[in-house]
């Protein structure tokens, strides 16, 4: 009998092999420390931190060796050329500017100063010189007099004064009397002021005067034509016994 020939195998038939038996996987790679399972791409391992992908070897390329190219050699030759040639120049140019200044210091001539000694007749008296007064071109300036009222240093026998009449001045208040008290208080407090060197002591009616308020017999020391002459001599009232004592502008 004849053997009927033997048909191809379909393309999705499996191998031959006994039934239930699965083809060879790959083997999964191992960390070479520690052993642990990882990825094919893993660049480090999850256990020991080892690195799995070594790095990139660099190679260091020799540029310039016995076997570079001819014309690399007459580069560096002309270089060294040209810093030979920079470095004459410059030693020459320092040589040409010493023997410059050594030229000009031969040629500055030495100044020697003659020492000059006094002698007796070279000492003598000093010239007088006359300063002559400057001539005037016919203008006059006239200074005016500054015209100060100093007041006298004691009332006269110890008596009060009035207030001048038509007078526009200043002086020193040392107490205002209401006139309901009469002119007692204000007299006796113009006594004190003499006997303790007060010059000019007066007293005068407030309603006399515009520039006073009316209704007071006042007591007062000294008789100024400027009001800053009034405020120098009211330390010194204050200081003899009227601490409340102030300057007031009397006028008509």
């Amino acid at each position: 009998m004849s053997t009927p020939p033997h048909e191809p195998r379909p393309p999705d038939e499996r191998p031959d092999g006994p039934p239930g038996q699965q083809p060879a996987q790959a083997a999964e790679p191992h960390c070479p420390r520690c052993g642990a399972p990882h990825d094919p791409l893993q660049e480090y391992c999850l256990e020991c931190g080892l690195r799995l992908v070594p790095l990139p070897r660099y190679t260091r390329t020799i540029v310039w060796s016995r076997d570079s190219p001819i014309w690399l050699w007459l580069a560096l030759a002309a270089l060294l050329l040209v810093a030979l040639a920079a470095g004459g120049i410059v030693a020459l140019a320092a040589t040409d500017d010493e023997q410059d200044a050594g030229a000009v210091s031969s040629l500055t001539p030495t100044t020697v100063l003659p020492t000059i000694v006094p002698t007796a007749d070279t000492l003598t008296t000093p010239s007088t010189i006359t300063l002559e007064p400057p001539t005037t071109t016919g203008l006059t300036t006239t200074t005016q007099p500054t015209t100060t009222t100093q007041p006298t240093t004691t009332n006269p026998s110890g008596t009060l004064i009035s207030w001048p009449s038509g007078t526009d001045g200043y002086t020193v208040v040392l107490r205002s009397t209401p006139t309901s008290q009469g002119r007692g208080p204000a007299e006796a407090a113009g006594q004190q002021a003499i006997n303790a060197g007060l010059p000019q002591v007066g007293v005068l009616n407030s309603s006399d005067y515009q520039s006073l308020n009316p209704g007071y017999y006042v007591t007062f020391t000294g008789i100024y034509t400027s009001e800053s002459a009034a405020e120098s001599a009211l330390p010194n009232a204050r200081s003899k016994g009227f601490p409340t004592a102030y300057v007031r502008r009397v006028a008509d």
